[in-house]
């Protein structure tokens, strides 16, 4: 293989990806049109300096220019936007580091015989969407061990059983996407950006969406170049089970009654809002919605605690809510316990592991001999 050619073609693919001239990206990497255009050519090497900038410009590791961490399936990915736009070049160098994570996962579970976790399918009309969200949602907290308990912490409960929920800082325009290849498996993206609460129902909504849109959705370059808004017609109506699923899935009825009722259902005060939400770990707007809908509130109540700064008062109380329990596992548990134990097994270069989870090669040195004294002191 002629490598100047191949760093080439990846300069050409990633620029067109996108939507960018060769005139607009040379100006990003401060070079010449006719000096990229020779590397893209395959008739000039690249320079290590101009590799960090291209892989900063484009959201790509460095290691991808050079075909490390292909992949290994075709991902079909549903982008959830919150605004009629057109996305942004950081949006879009978050979309393409998240399929590149979803890439590495797969590449890591083939390289340790981890299998892929098998996703049930749930049957769903437009007649009965309704009841079968609530029947979905059930089925799955009863699969997933949680039977009517609340389940704040939905990310590590899905890492656990193998989704990755995959955490990356985007602009506001995005809440999150799910993507799923049959050989690779589902993955979720969650916004690392906006509250707590707010990502908690992305990771809710976008499981809604793996475990009935998963063959559904867009391919990466079509999604980025997107601007004529046509995808969002289809989108209409998949988002209302999304969205149903995820208010029966985090607010189950049953569950909903027990815990309001437990103290006497009416009248609900500010403090007995403060202790559901917390016990939820939803927004106030959901809570207040899903109480309104199961006649916990009248119109005028909903509409009096709407207006009422219930989080602000949370805060005063309680203090800021924390958006991760620990740090390092930010980008995804998943992502981690499989990139450490690829490395321990030295399947794995300790530098191809830094540049996968973002840290450096002593970092990760440090992390294996902690574990490595843990599992000697556990022997």
């Amino acid at each position: 293989m002629d490598i100047l050619k191949f760093i080439g073609r990846r300069l050409r693919e990633a620029r067109e990806l996108f939507g960018l001239t060769q005139e607009e990206a040379a100006k990003r990497l401060g070079i010449t049109r006719e000096y990229l255009s020779l590397l893209e050519a395959g008739k000039r090497r690249l320079p290590m300096r101009l590799l960090a900038k291209a892989a900063e410009l484009y959201g790509r590791p460095e290691s991808w220019f050079y075909g490390i961490g292909d992949p290994v399936g075709s991902l079909q990915m549903l982008l959830r936007k919150t605004e009629e736009a057109s996305l942004s070049e950081e949006t879009k160098r978050q979309l393409v580091k998240f399929a590149h994570l979803c890439e590495e996962i797969a590449n890591l579970r083939k390289l340790l015989n981890h299998p892929v976790p098998e996703l049930p399918t749930y049957p769903v009309t437009k007649e009965r969407l309704e009841e079968q969200a609530r029947q979905a949602a059930r089925a799955e907290r009863e699969r997933l061990g949680l039977d009517d308990d609340p389940a704040p912490n939905l990310a590590d409960i899905l890492e656990t059983h193998g989704i990755p929920v995959i955490r990356l800082p985007m602009t506001y325009e995005v809440s999150g996407a799910m993507a799923y290849d049959a050989e690779m498996g589902g993955f979720i993206l969650v916004n690392a950006q906006k509250p707590p609460t707010h990502q908690l129902w992305t990771v809710a909504h976008e499981y809604g969406h793996l475990l009935k849109d998963r063959q559904q959705g867009f391919n990466l370059p079509e999604m980025v170049r997107e601007t004529d808004g046509e995808g969002d017609a289809k989108r209409v109506w998949i988002e209302v089970f999304a969205n149903r699923f995820a208010t029966h899935f985090l607010m189950p009825e049953e569950t909903v009654r027990r815990l309001v009722e437990s103290v006497g259902s009416k009248p609900l005060t500010a403090w007995r809002l403060i202790e559901l939400r917390r016990t939820f770990g939803v927004s106030y707007a959901a809570l207040l919605y899903r109480l309104k809908e199961l006649d916990y509130l009248t119109e005028r109540e909903f509409e009096k605690w709407r207006q009422e700064k219930l989080m602000t008062l949370e805060q005063f109380i309680f203090g800021e809510p924390k958006t991760s329990t620990r740090e390092e596992f930010r980008t995804s548990k998943v992502l981690w316990e499989l990139t450490v134990e690829a490395a321990m097994k030295g399947e794995i270069t300790l530098s191809y592991a830094a540049e996968v989870l973002g840290i450096t090669p002593m970092e990760v040195q440090d992390i294996l001999y902690e574990l490595e004294g843990a599992t000697v002191e556990g022997a």
